[in-house]
């Protein structure tokens, strides 16, 4: 990764990626940091893209002007459903612009989402996964709404901070991996009271996805939803009976849609990174894996001395 500019110096384009992060607490402190970062990318003549509640897009087009025209506005329910998604899409923007710089202004709290760590977690591999990426990405958050420990970790996880109308390097920033170790560290919630659970036998997957589509139902997800999950359930409990140890089971539970739970007494993980990162091809390793997280609204984790666990959310649309 190239160095990064002064701290109050602007990034110019031709750099690798910056990842900025900005506070703001009330209007006019947002359209003093979002403004003059997307009119860069417009009088740069780059792809310049806002993806803002429909609320925020209006008060930056009123502000932009004619300006406006030049910047794509991009609903963020259409571009964050899932964490894994969402890295896919930024991903697939980066490769389509190859050299060209863009310009990127992103709004949407994920503090109220299920699992929220897991955004959490997006945001710090972020800065590994388009750190070669001409990429300029402005994270805005309001901190007169969102509560100090969500603040705390977005300042873990961007490099720079625009605050009190200063950019600045921010001192607080962690490197990807030693954060999202942490978070690993963390112990899954308690599954639900009202888990139903089998035991998963190799010769019997048939078995697996009967129970799941009967939970499933009983949560009402159904169509598309069903339909990912089945695959994904699949998926990782081949995974935990091919790599894992015996006995491999699985918990299935209502909230705010269905969730499956894959344990067993082995210390298989798949490789952090790897399974975020959309491979080349189907046969690569870790595409399963991702796949899974393609079809989920987050998948979790987690390895401890008693064994693996892998927790795959489905939420009812």
């Amino acid at each position: 990764m190239t160095a990064e500019a002064p701290a109050d110096q602007p990034v110019k384009a031709g750099q690798a990626v910056q990842h900025y992060a900005l506070l703001y607490g009330d209007e006019e402190e947002f359209l003093a940091g979002a403004i003059p970062h997307l009119r860069e990318g417009i009088e740069a003549g780059d792809p310049t893209f806002a993806v803002t509640p429909r609320q925020e897009a209006e008060v930056l087009r009123d502000s932009l002007g004619r300006d406006a025209a030049a910047v794509q506005f991009i609903d963020p329910s259409d571009f964050y459903s899932t964490p894994v998604r969402a890295m896919a899409g930024m991903m697939a923007v980066a490769r389509t612009l190859g050299s060209r710089p863009a310009w990127v202004l992103a709004s949407a709290d994920w503090s109220h989402y299920p699992d929220a760590m897991e955004w959490v977690r997006y945001d710090s591999i972020f800065n590994m996964g388009f750190a070669d990426a001409d990429f300029r990405s402005y994270c805005c958050y309001d901190t007169s709404v969102l509560p100090p420990e969500v603040i705390s970790l977005v300042r873990q996880t961007h490099p720079r901070i625009h605050e009190g109308a200063r950019l600045r390097q921010n001192p607080d920033y962690r490197d990807p991996r030693d954060f999202v170790a942490d978070v690993d560290n963390r112990p899954l919630p308690p599954s639900g009271h009202s888990a139903a659970s089998m035991e998963v036998r190799p010769d019997d997957l048939h078995a697996v996805r009967v129970f799941v589509a009967e939970q499933a139902k009983n949560c009402g997800v159904a169509g598309d939803g069903l339909y990912n999950v089945l695959v994904a359930v699949t998926e990782v409990a081949t995974n935990a009976l091919r790599h894992g140890r015996a006995p491999v089971s699985l918990r299935v539970w209502p909230d705010d849609g269905l969730v499956c739970e894959i344990t067993d007494s082995g210390h298989w993980q798949p490789e952090e990174f790897l399974s975020w990162v959309p491979p080349e091809s189907a046969r690569k390793s870790g595409f399963g894996i991702w796949g899974v997280g393609m079809l989920c609204d987050t998948v979790q984790v987690r390895t401890g001395p008693k064994g693996t666990a892998v927790r795959l959310r489905i939420c009812r649309k």
